[in-house]
């Protein structure tokens, strides 16, 4: 007789998965799944109530319900998903016409704990937040006894779902997915808004590729460093070893969540696993951070890096809040970005001719009167130390003696670059050149240096031969 599948839950990635009850495993972490008809965002400060527990199989068939029927201002399209204590429609606003997503309290006022004020408190805590990369609250309202948000509505999936997909991201596309969901939670914590809940299921990646961050629903306000109210919250693979302690969250603890977020983006693997979460505590508490790099080669060594210095034990020794970690992951992601990618975003708009070859991108930039100027892109060692530069260049002509003079004095006229000379194919000539650090270096600086470089090169040809040959 064929086995009919089921929504397990995972305690430690705290996702719902549809699972044959004989495999029962993670897919995510290869834990044990578990049978679990609430499965809320773990509370360590609450065990879920016997009234609580059948206030959810009371409302389990909620979606078969509203889906295709009025709700308050909206009609009701399509289920979404399920979160810790919330149901999520796709629906659209009768008046304004406009796509939402409807986000209904899953459990009433009087079952147990009183969920309205968590609810809303999320609703307030996204609305005082206005940000690219943060969903936006329209609403909030209550309709036949249901307490709902109306969201912005972003068609694409979670980063979760995308890292199930591919198994794991590359460093480029993980970096800069977590640098846009970064300057969202460096606009929280400036706000003075912990996130307490900050992991890639959380994350919305829009059908472009735009960010935002979502699940305010266990955001606290700060005041005078410790959070409004006690109870520890979070999702046990993304928790802080503190938390575990029974310390408040902070925006330390905010950090130590991208850590690990990053980590699995990297390698499709957690840090930390185990199904015990006495065991679970003691491996984020004491056990040493796994170097990503062990587990696949391939992460580069500043992205590996910059994961474990969040996932640092003591709270003091993290990157201090979101804007900390944004400025070193801008710095990773132009690391790790291809030079071809940087020069693609440099040139958006630029009429040239390209040519990409192994080490080298050579464009043809047009000039004034006709004239064109071959101005060369690559990435190589600094000629003293260590470091990486980005090195925009373009032959000027042979460095015949005759026009030394006449080089240095243009040289000292240059606003950009300045005029060196090369050896090419084993023959000297003028070169003009420009260098940035290339983990510094971005596609605005290539532009104009590609531009600049071009149009010097070309006038320095022009008054030392006259002629177009470069």
């Amino acid at each position: 007789m064929p086995m009919t599948n089921q929504v397990l839950y995972c305690r430690g990635c705290n996702e719902p998965f549809s699972a044959d009850a004989n495999q029962g495993r993670c897919p995510q972490c290869g834990e044990v799944l578990t049978v679990h008809e609430l499965a809320p965002t773990l509370d360590l400060d609450l065990t879920l109530s016997v009234e609580a527990a059948d206030e959810a199989r009371r409302v389990r068939d909620l979606s078969e319900q509203l889906v295709g029927k009025p709700f308050d201002s909206y009609t009701i399209e399509s289920f979404l998903g399920k979160g810790g204590m919330a149901w999520v429609y796709r629906a659209t606003h009768n008046t304004l016409y406009r796509p939402c997503a409807i986000k209904i309290l899953a459990t009433r006022p009087g079952s147990g704990r009183d969920m309205v004020g968590l609810f809303l408190a999320e609703a307030r805590a996204a609305a005082s937040l206005v940000h690219p990369h943060i969903v936006t609250v329209h609403n909030i309202g209550q309709n036949g006894g249901f307490h709902y948000i109306e969201l912005e509505y972003v068609p694409g999936q979670t980063l979760q779902q995308m890292v199930q997909a591919a198994g794991k991201l590359e460093a480029f596309p993980a970096t800069e997915i977590l640098l846009q969901t970064c300057s969202a939670l460096a606009e929280a914590h400036r706000c003075g808004v912990v996130h307490r809940d900050f992991k890639p299921s959380n994350i919305l990646v829009h059908r472009n590729g735009l960010a935002k961050l979502a699940d305010f629903g266990l955001a606290k306000l700060v005041a005078a460093g410790r959070a409004a109210g006690e109870s520890l919250a979070g999702t046990p693979y993304f928790m802080a070893p503190e938390l575990f302690r029974m310390k408040p969250a902070s925006k330390a603890s905010d950090v130590y969540a991208v850590g690990v977020s990053y980590y699995y983006l990297l390698t499709g693997e957690f840090p930390f696993v185990d199904r015990d979460i006495i065991r679970l505590a003691e491996k984020h508490t004491h056990a040493p951070v796994p170097d990503p790099r062990e587990r696949c080669p391939e992460v580069p060594g500043e992205a590996a890096e910059l994961a474990m210095s969040c996932m640092a034990k003591h709270p003091g020794d993290r990157p201090p809040d979101g804007e900390t970690v944004y400025h070193a992951l801008q710095a990773v992601s132009r690391n790790v970005c291809q030079l071809a990618k940087l020069v693609d975003a440099a040139l958006r708009d630029l009429i040239v001719t390209r040519e990409d070859h192994e080490h080298r991108i050579t464009l043809s930039v047009p000039q004034a009167g006709g004239r064109m100027q071959r101005v060369c892109v690559e990435e190589c060692a600094a000629p003293i130390g260590q470091e990486r530069v980005v090195k925009i260049y373009s032959i000027c002509g042979p460095a015949n003696p005759d026009y030394f003079r006449r080089a240095l004095e243009l040289n000292a006229r240059l606003c950009h670059g300045s005029l060196a000379v090369e050896d090419v194919m084993g023959t000297p000539h003028f070169v003009m050149v420009n260098s940035f650090p290339r983990a510094t270096c971005d596609p605005e600086e290539i532009r104009r240096s590609v531009v600049e470089i071009g149009r010097w090169a070309d006038e320095v040809e022009k008054k030392l031969t006259v002629a177009d040959r470069y």
